[in-house]
């Protein structure tokens, strides 16, 4: 449901949020449900904010009960650098307004419980999203830490398994509350979607890898260079493990070796990305030549 824009970017509410929204009116928690969605909100407009100061495209962000995401046009597959400044934005903001809120809290008679609310939420959600898992913006981090060494599809998959367990200790925790009359139902919901989410990050990872390849191609005809490297490999080695060996802002040339490790052919990078589009990423190389 569309609901506005703040600096050119469209803010939707998530269906789940409406629903959340009532239940906690009707259970008398109305004022610090408000609360908790204006914290969210600003958490991804610093996304927003940041993303466009680094000239990328984020149009939109869409709300859920528990978090909010962040829309981005552009590829950073290739960028982890980038990526991990902007999954940064987020939690530094929460930091500095719980900061802020403390400052205020210091200086006040009496105490104000909606303020002490306010800095307890905005640590909790710095504190939980810095949390090495995807889709959390510590996956992020970490994966953009990861990328250069070991490629961005492995890096996604690690992350991206530290989110499905995470989201599995959070529903034994919810369940294991229950069995100990400590009521949490947000854990019990929140734990679905993360694993979820968290899965289809991985799925998604092999064809933003594969897109990450083909923009390398666009960017070596844009600026006419890119640093290169070799790959040795034998015939037998399927197309899927050589590009589990890429590494990004790096174009590949591939010499292929038989059993005798004669040399056969030569392939560049874009090749092997044609062949893998036309026939799939599990044969063997020796099928293309």
């Amino acid at each position: 449901m569309p609901l506005g824009s703040i600096f050119g970017i469209r803010i939707r509410l998530n269906p789940l949020f409406l629903g959340a929204a009532l239940f906690c009116f009707v259970t008398g928690r109305g004022l610090q449900f408000l609360l908790v969605c204006l914290i969210i909100l600003l958490h991804e407009l610093a996304h927003g904010v940041t993303g466009r100061l680094l000239g990328l495209a984020i149009n939109e962000i869409e709300l859920y009960p528990f978090g909010g995401v962040a829309r981005i046009d552009e590829q950073l597959e290739l960028e982890p650098y980038i990526e991990k400044r902007l999954a940064w934005a987020g939690p530094a903001l929460n930091l500095a307004l719980a900061g802020l809120g403390l400052i205020l809290y210091t200086r006040l008679s009496r105490e104000p419980v909606l303020l002490l609310f306010f800095i307890q939420a905005n640590l909790v959600l710095a504190l939980f999203n810095l949390l090495p898992a995807l889709p959390l913006d510590g996956g992020r981090i970490l994966r953009a830490s990861l990328t250069p060494q070991r490629g961005f599809r492995a890096a996604t998959e690690m992350a991206a398994l530290l989110g499905q367990i995470l989201a599995g200790l959070l529903f034994a925790a919810g369940l294991l509350g229950f069995y100990h009359y400590h009521y949490n139902l947000s854990l019990l919901v929140v734990a679905p979607f993360l694993f979820y989410a968290a899965t289809k990050e991985k799925q998604q990872a092999v064809y933003a890898f594969l897109r990450s390849l083909g923009a390398k191609e666009h960017a070596l005809f844009k600026h006419g260079a890119l640093r290169g490297t070799q790959l040795i490999v034998l015939e037998e080695t399927r197309l899927l493990d050589v590009f589990r060996l890429f590494l990004p802002q790096r174009y590949h040339f591939i010499r292929v070796l038989d059993r005798t490790q004669r040399c056969t052919a030569e392939l560049s990078e874009a090749s092997l990305i044609r062949a893998a589009q036309q026939r799939g990423l599990d044969i063997p190389i020796k099928k293309i030549l």
